[in-house]
């Protein structure tokens, strides 16, 4: 990731847009796991979870004043990759575990991590949106 004075060139902005659109491809998965990895190390421990997800509990706060317990965050993450070494997540166990962008989506995005912590209501939701249509388009 190649920034200028802490902006971005248009290529490397493009392969932004291209890994946030693609986020389970193995080609964003790698894009990802380079910035995720902050410490260079191979692997994401409990620090770089929380040194990413802080940010997006923050935000929750101010808008709404819904805390989120981190700690619940990392279990969930942490049961959602089933790393080899229960105390990391190395790049094979984040790319084996299938669910690669959505991590990315719950440590980098709000809008990401929103619909991932309300996946059951918006799934039920649409479920009674497409009922509801359906009920109406045979009463016509």
């Amino acid at each position: 990731c190649h920034t200028y004075d802490g902006e971005m060139d248009y290529k490397t902005f493009l392969d932004f847009v291209l890994a946030m659109e693609n986020k389970n491809s193995p080609q964003a998965l790698l894009y990802f796991w380079r910035l995720l990895d902050i410490k260079k190390v191979g692997y994401l421990d409990v620090f770089t979870i929380n040194f990413f997800f802080r940010e997006i509990r923050q935000k929750l706060i101010e808008i709404d004043g819904d805390v989120v317990d981190v700690e619940d965050v990392k279990d969930e993450i942490f049961d959602m990759v089933k790393p080899t070494d229960p105390a990391r997540i190395t790049f094979s166990d984040f790319e084996r575990c299938r669910v690669g962008g959505t991590i990315v989506s719950m440590l980098t995005d709000l809008n990401g991590f929103w619909e991932y912590d309300n996946r059951e209501n918006i799934i039920a939701e649409e479920a009674r949106e497409e009922l509801e249509q359906l009920l109406q388009d045979n009463m016509q």
